[in-house]
């Protein structure tokens, strides 16, 4: 063999051997290929079909945590109940399986309604009664974005995209109630099938495609859903006892969330209920390690405080890993992981000053609506208030009474929240067990859920008197107001208007009786005329004839009355303190703005304008119209009221084309000016605002912090959470108190104010006649002011509908507690005095007890 040969028959054998080696490597490829595709990616399709469905980890949820009072006293605990649950795979969805669960579901809703049980499921659709057709029902308040995405998503779940096949919800109703053999129908072989329960009433079909509806939404996790909570053992035996015929369903051990004291304190405490939005779930909870199922705070302290409280956390959970057949039921336990209950939070609240404080306010609210209901009827009251009563529109705007109060209590030396009672309050109890109840509360007009102490905002009155008092005296270099200034009643404050009859006056008809008064007569009589001219003095000019200084407003936002309390509540609302910034701002739009004046103008210039332009037969553009008034707006807080007029004429001309003979109209321009006066602040809303009127308005809960700024000059952060502590009851974080601020320019001038409060509870003062049978000497125990803000109710002001106010610091001697009532609609201020009254009563007999010494036997008596 020539070595040409030989070489050609080694590359020959060498191509042999690497031909044989790639087929080995692609056979082998081929076989893990088939290994994968097997075990991977078919793997679960065999094993339902070989009746195992493989090892799954089940999340184990602990119980949330406790809140309690400051004594550790259990004011919210969860406790373990049993819950029905319903559960169906992608691979059950034969005609055999829905006939089989769809009959397991019916026999489970007979079984729990014998029970008294409801279901815990709901599906959008809706029966419109009046037109006969299904309907969505979405939610409401949320914009038409969400509504389309939501209308998505259960589309998606329920398999109808198609929306040319199903259009609309009665589409899908009847395809539903085919699919799960609720009512007879003919299939696509045009073969009748039959229901698997003859005649079912709608209500039922309905609960049954809810159960479906709510598997759907969660088929995602393999996991059962609960169907029903807070099951009976009695049902729970029963559900058991069939399991077996009852496909799908199964029981399992849940967790209730009860409040031992029921109404007590609800709108602090708060409660917990269904997660309501699928869309916060997604970015805010499901990453946190939620289930769509779980239950979280949605109000109080059960929403502020629901990352401390929560067992359903990610880093709180355990586990239980286990083996399921195709059905989904457990064949197999493989391990288990304890879980964490959530942590317990214990309030700066004491339980025995919130029953005090409830049962306080609910007897003043129900004695003053009983005098306001007298007087409706009292000969006399109608004649005086005739005018009045002759110019309401009584069925646009009936009268409104006493219907709601707030007593709130806050401990002066480190601003903790000692009590807030709301009247009428409701049961927590009813917010879990859903149903009637808690539409009843929901429903009912008063807002019983809303928390009124931080959301509530009411004009003040005279109890905001001590901020107009202190802000003279601290700013004395500029006001020229010391403690020794004497001021008397003039009648009629005449300095910011030229007609007597416009010009404000002193709630006193008498006004000799308000004479030579310093800041302590002032205070103890409530005298309008005195804090006009504090509010002048206060309000000065600048050399633009406009006040730049606004002292009372800044001296009220050190009292902290222009900014949020601290309290770690959700949805506290802030106070506003009249100023030219919130009554129209004009670096923002009409809809930003703070109080509603700016809106009332916009609309009466409007309305001015088109009839004026109706007159020369002309129409203004909408849009062009709304631009033209926020530039009149704009221009009258730029420039002064006598060139308002001047000023205007040029922006009409230009931007709605009047000829220069229409703005010379006065009807057109005066009417302009009054408008436009509305939104500018001067010198008679800065002292309607040194009484507590204007449009200041504030919440109970920001009161009680000023109130309690007047006993040492410290104003505190509100406080109502005391501490939080672990399961095992390791404190993990013990809140400290906050101070927002300080009054040291003010402290000197405290001792005047707390004297002229101490004189309006004396035998001269505004509250005499409510303290004069107390069991304590009122001048001795406590200090105290009243408030009457009047309301405008469809342009009327009538005296039953003012708001009350009373607020207090006892003891007198070294004032620990601040208490504020509030009574919207309540009359007259003195009358919101009978709830702080009886608790201050009530805390001065348990601060007042006394053990008497008992007379024990010798030690040796007690032996046989």
């Amino acid at each position: 063999m020539s070595r040409n040969e030989r070489r050609k028959r080694r590359l020959g054998e060498k191509a042999r051997y690497a031909l044989f080696v790639a087929g080995v490597i692609l056979a082998f490829c081929y076989i893990a290929y088939g290994a994968y595709q097997l075990q991977i990616v078919d793997g679960p399709m065999y094993a339902e079909e070989a009746g195992v469905s493989g090892v799954k980890t089940i999340p184990v949820k602990g119980l949330r945590g406790m809140i309690t009072d400051r004594n550790s006293v259990i004011l919210a605990k969860s406790e373990t109940v049993y819950n029905v649950t319903f559960q169906r795979t992608n691979a059950q969805n034969t005609e055999a399986d829905y006939r089989a669960f769809s009959e397991s579901i019916l026999d489970t809703i007979d079984i729990l309604e014998s029970y008294g049980v409801s279901l815990n499921a709901t599906t959008p659709l809706v029966f419109n009664e009046e037109t006969g057709l299904w309907e969505f029902d979405f939610g409401s308040g949320v914009s038409e974005e969400v509504l389309k995405k939501r209308e998505e998503i259960f589309r998606t779940n329920n398999w109808f995209t198609n929306t040319t096949t199903y259009p609309d919800a009665e589409s899908i109703y009847v395809k539903l109630c085919q699919r799960y053999y609720l009512t007879d129908h003919y299939n696509k072989n045009d073969e009748l099938e039959a229901a698997v329960r003859p005649n079912l009433n709608r209500d039922t079909t309905l609960k049954v495609i809810a159960v479906y509806n709510k598997m759907q939404e969660n088929l995602f996790n393999s996991l059962p859903i609960v169907i029903a909570n807070d099951v009976p053992f009695a049902a729970v035996s029963e559900i058991e006892g069939r399991s077996m015929a009852l496909s799908g369903m199964g029981v399992e051990v849940g967790e209730k969330r009860t409040y031992p004291h029921g109404s007590l304190a609800a709108s602090i405490i708060g409660y917990t209920g269904a997660i309501q939005s699928r869309e916060y779930y997604e970015s805010d909870l499901k990453p946190q390690g939620y289930a769509l199922s779980d239950h979280i705070g949605q109000a109080g302290v059960e929403e502020s405080m629901e990352s401390w409280l929560t067992a359903c956390i990610s880093e709180r959970q355990g586990s239980r890993v286990v083996e399921k057949d195709n059905t989904g039921k457990i064949t197999r336990a493989l391990s288990y992981t304890e879980p964490k209950d959530g942590n317990n939070v214990k309030l700066t609240l004491d339980v025995n000053f919130q029953q005090a404080a409830e049962r306080a306010i609910a007897e003043n609210v129900d004695a003053i609506r009983n005098e306001q209901e007298t007087k409706m009827v009292n000969g006399e009251w109608l004649e005086q208030n005739r005018e009045s009563i002759d110019k309401r529109n009584w069925e646009k705007n009936p009268i409104r009474l006493a219907e709601t109060g707030m007593l709130v209590v806050m401990d002066v030396n480190n601003g903790d929240l000692l009590a807030s009672a709301q009247y009428p309050t409701y049961d927590l109890n009813a917010m879990i067990a859903g149903g009637k109840a808690a539409a009843a509360v929901n429903g009912d007009t008063r807002k019983l859920t809303s928390h009124l102490a931080i959301q509530g905002r009411y004009e003040p009155g005279s109890i905001f008197k001590m901020v107009t008092g202190l802000a003279a005296l601290t700013n004395h270099e500029v006001t020229g107001f010391t403690t020794a200034t004497k001021i008397s009643d003039g009648g009629r404050f005449m300095a910011y208007t030229r007609n007597e009859e416009d010009a404000p006056k002193c709630w006193t008809n008498y006004p000799q009786s308000h004479q030579d008064q310093t800041i302590v007569e002032g205070l103890s009589n409530s005298c309008n005329y005195f804090f006009y001219t504090l509010g002048s003095m206060l309000y000065g000019t600048g050399s633009d004839g406009l006040s730049s200084q606004q002292l009372l407003y800044k001296y009220a936002a050190q009292m902290g009355l222009t900014s949020k309390t601290g309290i770690q509540l959700p949805q506290e609302e802030r106070s506003i303190v009249g100023n030219q910034q919130n009554l129209y701002d004009p670096t923002v739009s009409l809809r930003e703005q703070v109080v509603d004046v700016p809106i009332i103008t916009a609309n009466s210039i409007k309305k001015l304008i088109l009839e004026f332009g109706a007159g020369y037969g002309i129409e203004y553009d909408n849009a062009r119209l709304d631009k033209t008034i926020k530039l009149l707006m704009d221009m009258a807080i730029e420039s002064n009221s006598d060139k308002w007029v001047e000023n205007a004429r040029p922006i009409l001309m230009s931007e709605l084309n009047m000829t220069r003979e229409m703005v010379m109209k006065a009807a057109l321009m005066s009417n302009l000016w009054v408008y436009l006066n509305d939104i500018k602040w001067g010198g008679s809303q800065e002292i309607q605002m040194a009484i507590g009127q204007s449009i200041t308005i504030l919440t109970p809960m920001a009161v009680v912090r000023y109130v309690g700024a007047l006993a040492r000059g410290q104003v505190w952060n509100v406080n109502i959470i005391d501490s939080i502590i672990s399961p095992e009851g390791e404190v993990l974080t013990q809140y400290q108190p906050s101070l927002f601020g300080t009054l040291d320019d003010s402290v000197q001038y405290l001792p005047k104010i707390q004297e002229g409060m101490r004189g309006v509870v004396d035998e001269s003062g505004t509250a005499r006649k409510y303290f004069r049978d107390w069991k304590y000497d009122a001048d001795v125990w406590i200090m105290g002011k009243t408030g009457t803000s009047q309301v405008t109710i469809g342009g009327v002001k009538i005296d039953l509908e003012n708001n009350a106010w009373f607020v207090c610091l006892a003891p007198q001697e070294n004032p620990q507690i601040a208490v504020v009532s509030c009574v919207p609609q309540g009359y007259a201020g003195a009358q919101a005095t009978r709830a702080v009254r009886d608790f201050v009563g009530w805390y001065l007999d348990d601060l007042n007890k006394v053990t008497e010494d008992l007379e024990l036997p010798a030690g040796n008596q007690l032996a046989p």
